[in-house]
């Protein structure tokens, strides 16, 4: 559900495809944390006690969905929690595309 998805899933899908006999691996990464508690969707924030909702505060693991890329693998940091130097770096991460979402 990002603004790059929606207003050009071909240029998403191109990269796929280039990279596809280029490179041997890539990762893409797409905001899809998800809050049940007000229906926020989209990034969450990195904060010192981990990834929160940015409209809410909500950061229960019960009441809320974030997805992060730690070491090539997609997991959940709310519902198991990485090792301070790994939040530190995926907070830090810059982004080479906007992800706003509303």
């Amino acid at each position: 559900n990002t603004q790059i998805v929606k207003q050009n899933p071909k240029a998403l899908e191109a990269v796929w495809d280039w990279a596809y006999d280029k490179i041997g691996y890539l990762g893409t990464n797409t905001p899809i944390d998800h809050c049940y508690k007000c229906g926020f969707q989209g990034e969450f924030k990195a904060t010192a006690r981990g990834f929160e909702c940015p409209d809410c505060g909500n950061h229960d693991p019960k009441t809320c969905d974030c997805v992060k890329r730690t070491c090539g693998y997609l997991g959940n940091p709310l519902q198991r929690p990485m090792v301070h130097g790994r939040h530190v770096e995926i907070a830090s991460r810059k982004k080479n595309i906007s992800s706003e979402m509303r």
